[in-house]
């Protein structure tokens, strides 16, 4: 693969981790949507567009660049079998998490109750598949990408769904660190795009924080967990009193 295409390729991840649509990217640029979706195509964008589209994400060609660079090298994705074998073992599935979140071989050992040769052996399994790197004197080296992500509806995203939300929600948020915000009201669809493009850059914050607050002593950190939804929704208990079903649809 070409360089340019490399790094249109790596343009595109970026596009949709800070969740800015082609349509934006044209309304910057000032033309119109099927231009720019027909250059990203054809792979053939001007410097001087990519430096537009770039100052539109809050970044230099040189980020662009070096952001091409460790994608290269590192995992966009797990595949489903992948997922499925993690989440299979309780064990292997906690160290993915704490390996993903930069903790080092003896912190893990340290914290959990984990015998050398069995910590070990479930690192051996996580370099496997190609999640980390396990180097001299049980060094770890992850190998995904800031812009790793879980398969949509996979296996790791049902587990969350039918076995740990329940117990997140479980919880009065009156703490220090909760917060939970809930908000009715009735909005067009128009409106609820919009408020999902804020909700996905909000998301791609978290990652960039998270990221960025690896270099952070472990004691400065608290597994965090972000959730937020929206979707058009009416309480069961509301629904039943309608005299005629809802037959509204969303477009």
């Amino acid at each position: 693969m070409s360089k340019s295409s490399q790094i249109i390729l790596t343009l595109k991840s970026v596009l949709k981790a800070k969740g800015v649509k082609y349509a934006d990217v044209a309304a910057h640029l000032h033309i119109s949507e099927s231009s720019i979706k027909r250059q990203f195509s054809q792979k053939d964008i001007s410097l001087n567009r990519l430096e537009r589209i770039c100052d539109l994400l809050e970044m230099d060609i040189a980020d662009l660049l070096e952001l091409m660079h460790i994608n290269n090298m590192q995992l966009e994705q797990l595949s489903i079998q992948q997922e499925g074998k993690i989440i299979s073992d309780p064990k292997l599935m906690l160290v993915t998490i704490l390996v993903l979140n930069n903790l080092t071989f003896d912190k893990i050992y340290q914290l959990y109750n984990f015998e050398k040769p069995e910590l070990i052996k479930l690192l051996l399994q996580l370099e496997k598949i190609n999640l980390i790197e396990l180097r001299a004197d049980n060094k770890i080296k992850t190998l995904i990408s800031r812009t790793f992500q879980w398969q949509n509806n996979g296996p790791i995203q049902r587990h969350f769904e039918n076995h740990i939300q329940d117990d997140f929600f479980d919880c009065q948020f009156t703490h220090a660190g909760e917060l939970r915000i809930v908000i009715n009201g009735m909005i067009s669809t128009t409106s609820n795009q919009i408020i999902q493009k804020k909700i996905k850059q909000l998301s791609q914050s978290f990652s960039d924080f998270a990221y960025k607050d690896q270099n952070i002593g472990f004691e400065q950190r608290f597994g965090s967990t972000l959730v937020i939804a929206i979707r058009p929704w009416e309480l069961p208990e509301f629904e039943k009193y309608r005299r005629i079903k809802n037959a509204k649809v969303f477009h």
